[in-house]
């Protein structure tokens, strides 16, 4: 870790002259150091902000400005917190400004980003909205009518629909949280609330928290939530070694991760852990009671739908199949398919700070971004790269940034991946397999 100088420093933006002994956590943006030790508990964003940190040796300026693009705010805060020049050394590759191949890609980035901002790629369509949610409502209301018919066949389909409604509410809300869907941040997560909650009986503020780690660090060791999974799932041969906390497994579950991750880690644990647990907790903490209301609905107001549906005379039994019937089905489409994007590529060790094109590019992969079927069975998710680079980016316009951003790569000695939707899933599920090997075989040599 880098040290600050002994000497206090004077203020870029101003006269101020701010002790150095506040200067305790630095990220660095745009070549001006900004003192964020008071404003990180502040943090919107929660504490992603710690994984951008100077004095660690990272340099913050892309992911401050992918994470911010549409919000003046962010901006006016980031202009009011003390601020100096340079003091800290930052990891290579990182820089706008570094005389080297890397620094003249990133600076190729820039312009080729700027392009597709002159060429409104970033403008929200509210069309688009419009067609999406007029699908959502479409589905719940197909499921309504299958549940209506009252037969054993007709009632399975009906939970199907409504989980699909769960983990297409899951696709949409996504893009809420980033602030895709609206030119309005504060518009973007009121829709997010009402999606994630309704649908999904899960809190908004908790999955951006999580979700924007994973964004400001793929597959990084005990920095990407998506892979701090263990005793339940590990996605690499460290993973039980390298996690935070202290873990034990059995050979057997492990060994046959390939083949539980999707009914059981995926479709039961995580999505009771998340309904009954991690998301309500969060809820109270924040006295959210807005997003309170829609989780409460969701529980509530579809069981009664269920029950009314199907003429089936036991609350408990509606909510239990109708109601977590359905949650399963979300719980495994929509994790299953998080998964097939980067679970499988190589991780970052914890103490590595890469630029911004290097996580999305050299740790994810896209998929099928030419099939119209795969765009909208992974709800554009299957663009990862594309949207790891312009997380504010409308979803929809990725599949067309895509093909340009091949000749960029080419241009610029990338290695961007794209695979197909097959073996997408040949990859993630052979990737647990072999892990699971590996543990197992470790575990009987003990």
């Amino acid at each position: 870790m880098c040290n600050t100088a002994s000497k206090p420093s004077k203020n870029p933006q101003g006269d101020n002259v701010v002790p150095e002994s506040t200067w305790e956590n630095v990220v660095l943006i745009k070549g001006v150091e900004y003192d964020v030790t008071n404003f990180m508990k502040r943090h919107p964003g929660g504490s992603v902000i710690r994984y951008a940190l100077a004095n660690e040796g990272a340099d913050a300026t892309q992911i401050f400005d992918a994470f911010h693009m549409r919000s003046k705010k962010a901006h006016l805060v980031l202009k009011s917190l003390p601020s100096r020049a340079p003091t800290l050394s930052v990891q290579p590759g990182q820089s706008l400004t570094e005389d080297s191949k890397e620094g003249k890609m990133l600076r190729n980035f820039i312009k080729f980003e700027q392009s597709l901002k002159d060429e409104g790629f970033f403008e929200p369509s509210y069309l688009n909205n419009l067609f999406r949610i007029s699908e959502l409502a479409l589905i719940f209301a197909l499921g309504v009518y299958f549940f209506s018919l009252r037969t054993p066949f007709s009632i399975l389909i009906g939970v199907m629909l409504h989980g699909l409604f769960g983990g297409r509410c899951g696709w949409l809300q996504h893009e809420g949280g980033h602030g895709s869907l609206t030119t309005s941040i504060s518009a973007g997560k009121r829709i997010q609330k009402v999606l994630i909650g309704f649908g999904l009986g899960t809190s908004g503020a908790m999955w951006n928290a999580m979700h924007n780690k994973h964004h400001a660090a793929t597959q990084k060791v005990n920095h990407d939530l998506d892979l701090d999974t263990t005793p339940l799932v590990a996605f690499f041969d460290t993973a039980i070694e390298k996690s935070k906390f202290s873990v034990k497994y059995s050979k057997i579950w492990t060994r046959l991760q390939a083949y539980t991750f999707l009914p059981f880690t995926s479709g039961v644990f995580v999505m009771l852990f998340w309904l009954m647990f991690l998301h309500p907790r969060k809820v109270i903490r924040d006295g959210d009671v807005e997003q309170g209301i829609y989780i409460l609905s969701s529980h509530v107001l579809r069981t009664i739908i269920f029950q009314w549906a199907t003429g089936w005379q036991s609350a408990w039994y509606s909510y239990l199949v109708g109601y977590w019937g359905a949650m399963w089905v979300s719980g495994v489409y929509l994790f299953g398919h998080f998964s097939l994007s980067h679970t499988h590529m190589d991780v970052v060790s914890e103490d590595v700070h890469k630029n911004w094109i290097r996580y999305a590019v050299d740790h994810t992969v896209d998929i099928s971004t030419d099939s119209p079927f795969v765009n909208w069975i992974m709800g554009y998710l299957n663009c990862q790269v594309i949207h790891h680079l312009w997380p504010q980016m409308p979803q929809f316009r990725q599949p067309e940034v895509s093909r340009r951003f091949k000749q960029f790569s080419a241009e610029n000695g990338l290695d961007y991946h794209i695979i197909t939707y097959g073996e997408a899933w040949a990859r993630m599920l052979g990737n647990l397999d072999t892990v699971g090997k590996h543990y197992y075989n470790l575990k009987k040599q003990q």
